[in-house]
């Protein structure tokens, strides 16, 4: 299984380009930086990164076509991949960090993905690509310097429609906070959704977004992990029905606001919910621990492998750096395929 991290969108372009080429250093596959619109450019942002690393993979993660027409979002993406020597990747999702400063309408967002990837596959340096789409028509489009090797298009899926989508279009699936007991249904739809198109899962990518909370003191991770709780699939009914009862995942869902209290604050308290709800949802939708117990904790990863995922993303949260080092010395080693 590939190891991947995904950082949040804060750094400046001197900073991610010093933690790239750490993350190349301790064999990571894939940075990834979270898109959001209040942050800097990330095409931009990697350019620094992509001229001081030579292998590691540079992915943006996750952009709309409804908040960035496919075109440019072709030309961003091929320009990045270009300066890195065809070393770009791309998730392009239905909605993502926008809809917090938008109100776009999500009513055709799987035709929207399907022709934003249908586009960027197809977009060719030799030939001029004419695309008779319905909400994206493109004629006589042909970026004639594009000739390194194409970069990596993932769609942003979770559910069946866009899962069956991504595997006709896609080269893979990125999915996030998919809890451990829907990945293996989730790679079997994927699957059924390949051979219906004539394509083999060998080469087919099975990604997931999983928070990495690991610090020296346990405490100070149970602090991050509790603080951005509630970014972990929004604690949506899909994602923690699988591991919680009814009542309480009714109770999550009535205490939301408890959970966006706690993500704001940033101090680990999450007012009027039980804590054995609180524990149930960091035990099942992260990775948290000391580095101590790091190790008896790998089982989750090894899980995440077998039920069939080919890389994961690790997602990091403070001190980048410490954590990169510390998946190097005891991840990438045992569960690493670089």
């Amino acid at each position: 299984m590939h190891i991947d991290i995904a950082l949040e969108p804060e750094y400046t372009a001197d900073e991610l380009a010093e933690l790239a080429v750490l993350a190349e250093r301790n064999g990571i596959s894939t940075i990834w930086v979270t898109n959001d619109p209040q942050a800097r450019d990330l095409f931009m942002l990697f350019t620094k990164a992509a001229a001081v690393t030579k292998r590691i993979r540079l992915g943006v993660m996750a952009v709309s076509p409804m908040e960035m027409h496919p075109l440019k979002l072709t030309g961003a993406l091929l320009t990045l991949n270009e300066m890195s020597g065809g070393r770009a990747s791309l998730v392009v999702g239905g909605g993502g960090a926008i809809l917090a400063n938008t109100r776009l309408d999500l009513s055709r967002r799987v035709r929207a993905v399907k022709e934003c990837i249908a586009i960027l596959k197809a977009t060719s340096a030799t030939r001029p690509l004419n695309f008779p789409g319905e909400l994206f028509p493109v004629w006589n489009f042909q970026p004639c310097w594009a000739t390194d090797e194409p970069p990596r298009i993932l769609a942003g899926a979770n559910r069946e429609q866009m899962l069956r989508m991504a595997a006709q279009r896609a080269d893979g699936i990125h999915m996030s906070d998919m809890p451990l007991p829907l990945v293996a249904g989730t790679r079997q739809i994927v699957e059924q959704a390949l051979a219906a198109n004539d394509r083999s899962p060998a080469d087919f990518e099975f990604n997931n977004f999983w928070a990495f909370h690991v610090k020296q003191d346990r405490a100070a991770a149970e602090r991050e992990a509790r603080s951005r709780l509630v970014l972990r699939g929004m604690l949506k009914t899909f994602y923690i029905e699988p591991f919680m009862n009814d009542t309480d995942t009714q109770f999550v869902r009535d205490n939301m606001q408890s959970f966006y209290t706690a993500f704001h604050k940033r101090d680990g308290f999450i007012a009027d919910v039980p804590e054995q709800i609180i524990e149930t949802l960091v035990e099942n939708l992260t990775l948290t621990c000391s580095a101590n117990d790091l190790d008896m904790r790998l089982e989750v990863l090894h899980k995440f492998a077998a039920a069939g995922l080919t890389h994961i993303t690790l997602g990091l949260h403070d001190d980048p750096g410490e954590d990169i080092r510390l998946i190097g010395d005891r991840i990438v080693p045992v569960l690493g395929h670089g």
